[in-house]
């Protein structure tokens, strides 16, 4: 119950927070069929929740234990589907507790439920693959061929990306190649330990073929600013997007240091011209010539944006302050700045229903439960106003000096041009 009552409040959460998501290849994800998901980590436990709500199956996975030490967050966060997994840094004498771990996820898995296993272990930024962590492959052969009931259980791949780290960002998730475990059987029977290792690396080929990355973790920046020119310019979507950042972390790896450098430099001179003119990568690369149809959803969009940023004001300044104050990691920001304001977010429509009801105004009441709405027709608002001041600005280079014009859309040109060099 507390699990479906989370999964609404954080569609609606993400739905606003996000101001595009994307989920390429859902169908597949057999369904009704076990399976371990093992998917890349960029942001903590947000990571988790995208997947659980926009995957359209219920998951399982597993979490740091420390969180779990007082009793009642045990109970709350296992009614939400999470499982306690130590580590060494959480004290050795914690690690046998992992046998209970595994055994639940084994339960899981031969009930046909999905276990979500981050194999790389911990969150972090950059774009760069660590070796896998071997509990995904001993969950997945021990529920297989010790007594559990999963003839069918695959592994499959699972990308998330995040334009950038904070509200109105992109999100783009992608069902990738999966694997049956069927053919390790007998590696099994003869030696555990290595037939442990031998699925950890063959998870390591798959997990390397399906989820964006690179061999330099520092370019991790850059490479994800590049992105996000790609998709404001060429606007990509579905599987093509991904081909188009998988080129983009092609060039990032075979980019020797010294043309590297020379990429960054033009990169960061594009940007600081994009900063002084107030401009959008959509507008250099459509000229300043914006579309009508723009025009008529912002007048369309403006009324009900006005009441949105006067409901949503507190729980949107609130939610900010919050994560600005109490985040020190990037790739938890993401996750605090959205949790917070899903939980400050129905605390407030809960709030406005119930004083409107207070003084029976029993219609002026359902607005507290069409006030997401709302919220979310300011947050597309405020994009496409943003988008026009840009466009407005790109026009205006045009026509007052003619030279920065051309030479700024020559310059985003270039850089394009390196993913087919």
């Amino acid at each position: 119950m507390l699990y479906r009552i989370a999964w609404v409040m954080m569609w609606v959460t993400f739905r606003i927070f996000f101001r595009k998501v994307e989920v390429v290849g859902r169908e597949k994800l057999l369904q009704h069929q076990p399976a371990i998901l093992i998917a890349n980590h960029p942001a903590s436990f947000l990571d988790a929740m995208v997947l659980a709500v926009f995957l359209r199956r219920s998951i399982h996975f597993y979490v740091r234990g420390d969180i779990f030490s007082h009793p009642i967050a045990y109970r709350i966060l296992t009614m939400l589907h999470m499982i306690p997994i130590y580590s060494r840094e959480h004290g050795t004498n914690n690690l046998s507790r992992n046998n209970r771990t595994f055994e639940r996820g084994r339960e899981l898995l031969s009930k046909g439920k999905l276990l979500l296993i981050f194999p790389e272990g911990f969150s972090r930024l950059s774009k760069e693959l660590v070796p896998l962590k071997k509990g995904a492959a001993r969950v997945a052969l021990q529920t297989a061929f010790e007594g559990g009931n999963a003839p069918e259980l695959t592994i499959q791949s699972v990308a998330i990306d995040y334009s950038y780290h904070g509200m109105a960002s992109n999100l783009f998730i992608r069902m990738g190649e999966r694997m049956s475990i069927r053919s390790f059987e007998n590696a099994y029977r003869d030696n555990v330990p290595a037939c442990i290792n031998q699925l950890t690396r063959a998870m390591q080929d798959l997990f390397v073929r399906n989820v964006l990355h690179i061999k330099q973790g520092d370019r991790t920046a850059a490479v994800e600013r590049y992105m996000r020119m790609v998709r404001a310019t060429e606007q990509p979507s579905g599987e093509q997007l991904y081909q188009r950042m998988q080129t983009i972390c092609a060039f990032a790896d075979r980019t020797g240091e010294e043309q590297w450098q020379q990429f960054i430099q033009s990169f960061t001179l594009y940007e600081q011209r994009l900063m002084q003119f107030h401009l959008s990568d959509e507008a250099v690369a459509q000229k300043g010539d914006s579309s009508p149809s723009q025009t008529l959803a912002l007048l369309f969009l403006l009324f009900p944006a006005g009441i949105g940023a006067i409901l949503w004001f507190i729980p949107e300044v609130l939610s900010k302050w919050i994560a600005d104050k109490t985040v020190t990691r990037i790739d938890f920001y993401t996750s605090v700045h959205a949790s917070v304001l899903g939980v400050l977010g129905l605390l407030w429509v809960t709030g406005i229903t119930l004083v409107l009801y207070q003084f029976d105004w029993g219609w002026g009441a359902l607005l507290g439960f069409v006030a997401p709405l709302f919220f979310y027709t300011y947050v597309q608002c405020k994009g496409l106003i943003h988008q026009r001041m840009a466009f407005r600005s790109m026009r205006k280079l045009k026509n007052t000096d003619r030279y920065q014009y051309d030479s700024l859309c020559l310059q985003q040109k270039e850089l394009l041009e390196l993913l087919s060099v």
